[in-house]
C-alpha cells in the first residue's frame, strides 16, 4: 500500500513537470535578460556629449538578434548600434548636443545565448554637460588624487566650475587615460606594496569602479582603442626580487565588454609599455625597454617594425592615417638634439625606418611631446631653443604644419617650463601644466591656451598632466 502512494505521487509529480514545461514551451520565455548596468547612469547630467551608450546585460548576446534600429534617442541621434558580448553599445555618428536631456529607447526582441530575451521595452534619460578637463593634483600626503573640473569654451571666453575628487587613492594614482570616443576614465591605483589595479569612471558614473584586479602585478600605461572595444595595458609581474612596479613591463589586451584579457605578444619575454593605437586600430606602437626605442606591432598579420630612439617617448599616431611621430635624440657637433620624425610603418626601406625630419630649424633644438590636432594638418609640441635670442631653460609650446612647414611659438616665457600639449575636440585650445623654474612660488598647474590668440587661462593650481575629457 505504501509503494503504491509512493508510485502515484511520483507520476503526480512527473506530470506536473510534464505541464509545466509545456507552458513554458508555450508561453515562452517569461524570465528574460536582465539589465546589469546602464551606461550613463540613468538619471545622471553632466555626461560628455561625445559619448557612447552601453547597455550591458547578465547574458551575452546574439549580437544577429539585433536590430539596428532598436534604439533611438529622443531628440534624434543618429549612431550605430552593435552587440558586443553581454553588451549593447550605441555610438552616435556625431557629438551629442550639449546641456540636453536625452531619452533612450531599447525595443525588446533581443536574445542572449542562454534562449532568454529582452522581455520588456527599456528606457532611461540623461543630461549632457560640457567638455572637462581631468588632471592630477599631490594631496597633503605626497600622492597623486584626480580632479575633475567642467569646463565652458566659448568664443569670447573660458568658464570653469569647481573641480571635483575622484573617489580615494589611499597610496595614490600612478597613470590614466581617458577614452576620446566615450569619455570613459581608466586609471591605475597603487597599492602599499608596489601593485596597482585598474579603476574606471564610466560617463555618468557618482563614483569609480573596479575595472580590473591585477593581483601581484602592477597594471598601468592604457590605452583605448579606436572603437572603444579594447583597452591595451602594461603589466608588471610582482618576481619576488622587489616591488611590481620595477619589474619588466609586458602588453596585454582587454575587451571591455567581456572582461577578458590576453597578452599582445606570443613571445612571453617580449617586452613593451605605454601603447599606442593607430587611427584603424590595427597597429599597435609601444615603447621596448630591452631594444630601446619605439617598436610597433600589426594586431592582425603579427608584422612588427622596430625604430630606434632613446628620448624614451611614446610615438603618436597621426588621427586618420597611419603614420606615427617620433622623437630622436642626435649629437650634431658638441650638442645632443632631439629632434622630431614622421614614419610610415608601411614602409620597410632603409629611409622609410628612419622617416621624415619635422624639427627644421635654424638654431639647436629639443623638440619633444608632440600632439596632432583633431584634424591632423597640425603638430602642437615642446621646444626648446639651445641658442639664439630665445633661449631658455624651460620648454615652451609651439605649432607646425604635418609636414614640419609654419613652425611658430605659441608661449614666449623663459621663467616657465610647459608641460605636454593636448588638443581640444574642437581644436581650438591647447591644454598643458606650466611649471615655474624661479620662486617664490614654485606650484605647477594646469592651463588652457586658445591657439589663434595665445590666450592663456589657468584652470587649477596645483595641477599636472591634464588631459580633455570630451
Amino acid at each position: 500500500m505504501q509503494t503504491g502512494l509512493f508510485d502515484r505521487t511520483v507520476w503526480a509529480v512527473m506530470a506536473l513537470l510534464v505541464v509545466a514545461t509545456a507552458l513554458v514551451i508555450g508561453r515562452g520565455d517569461r524570465v528574460g535578460v536582465r539589465v546589469v548596468a546602464l551606461s550613463p547612469e540613468a538619471g545622471s547630467s553632466g555626461i560628455s556629449p561625445q559619448t557612447h551608450l552601453r547597455i550591458r546585460f547578465d547574458q551575452p548576446l546574439i549580437a544577429e538578434s539585433l536590430d539596428p534600429a532598436a534604439l533611438r534617442l529622443e531628440p534624434p541621434a543618429p549612431g550605430e548600434l552593435r552587440a558586443e558580448g553581454s553588451s549593447v553599445v550605441f555610438v552616435p555618428h556625431s557629438a551629442l548636443a550639449p546641456d540636453t536631456t536625452y531619452r533612450v529607447h531599447l525595443e525588446t526582441g533581443l536574445r542572449s545565448r542562454q534562449g532568454r530575451s529582452l522581455l520588456t521595452p527599456l528606457s532611461w534619460e540623461f543630461r549632457t554637460g560640457h567638455t572637462s578637463v581631468l588632471f592630477s593634483a599631490v594631496d597633503e600626503r605626497g600622492r597623486e588624487q584626480l580632479w575633475l573640473a567642467p569646463i565652458t569654451l566659448a568664443p569670447d571666453r573660458v568658464e570653469l566650475e569647481p573641480p571635483r575628487r575622484l573617489g580615494e587613492a589611499p597610496f595614490g594614482v600612478w597613470d590614466f587615460a581617458v577614452d576620446p570616443g566615450s569619455g570613459q576614465i581608466v586609471y591605475s591605483m597603487l597599492h602599499e606594496d608596489g601593485t596597482s589595479d585598474l579603476w574606471t569612471l564610466n560617463a555618468g558614473a557618482s563614483a569609480p569602479s573596479l575595472l580590473l584586479a591585477c593581483p601581484s602585478a602592477a597594471c598601468s600605461s592604457v590605452a583605448f582603442s579606436p572603437d572603444s572595444r579594447l583597452l591595451a595595458y602594461s603589466q608588471r609581474n610582482d618576481t619576488g626580487m622587489g616591488v611590481a612596479v620595477v619589474s619588466p613591463p609586458r602588453l596585454r589586451l582587454m575587451d571591455l565588454a567581456t572582461g577578458e584579457t590576453s597578452a599582445l605578444f606570443s613571445d612571453s619575454q617580449q617586452l613593451g609599455f605605454d601603447p599606442r593605437w593607430s587611427a584603424d586600430g590595427q597597429w599597435l606602437s609601444y615603447l621596448s625597454p630591452n631594444l630601446i626605442g619605439v617598436g610597433v606591432y600589426h594586431l592582425e598579420s603579427g608584422a612588427q617594425r622596430f625604430y630606434a630612439t632613446s628620448t624614451g617617448e611614446a610615438a603618436v599616431w597621426h588621427p586618420r592615417q597611419n603614420r606615427l611621430v617620433l622623437s630622436r635624440m642626435e649629437q650634431r657637433g658638441a650638442l645632443y638634439e632631439v629632434h622630431l620624425y614622421l614614419v610610415d610603418p608601411a614602409d620597410e626601406t632603409p629611409e622609410g625606418e628612419r622617416g621624415t625630419l619635422l624639427s627644421l630649424h635654424d638654431v639647436p633644438v629639443e623638440d619633444n611631446s608632440p600632439a596632432w590636432s583633431p584634424d591632423g594638418e597640425w603638430l602642437a609640441f615642446r621646444r626648446k631653443e639651445m641658442a639664439g635670442p630665445r633661449e631658455s631653460l624651460g620648454k615652451q609650446l609651439w605649432v607646425m604644419r604635418s609636414d614640419g612647414s609654419a613652425a611658430r611659438p605659441l608661449t614666449i616665457a623663459p621663467a616657465f617650463d610647459h608641460g605636454p600639449p593636448a588638443w581640444s575636440p574642437d581644436g581650438r585650445y591647447l591644454l598643458y601644466h606650466k611649471f615655474p623654474l624661479r620662486g617664490p612660488d614654485v606650484t605647477i598647474a594646469v592651463w588652457v591656451l586658445e591657439v589663434a590668440t595665445g590666450r592663456e587661462w589657468e584652470i587649477a593650481r596645483p595641477g599636472q598632466r591634464p588631459q580633455w575629457v570630451p
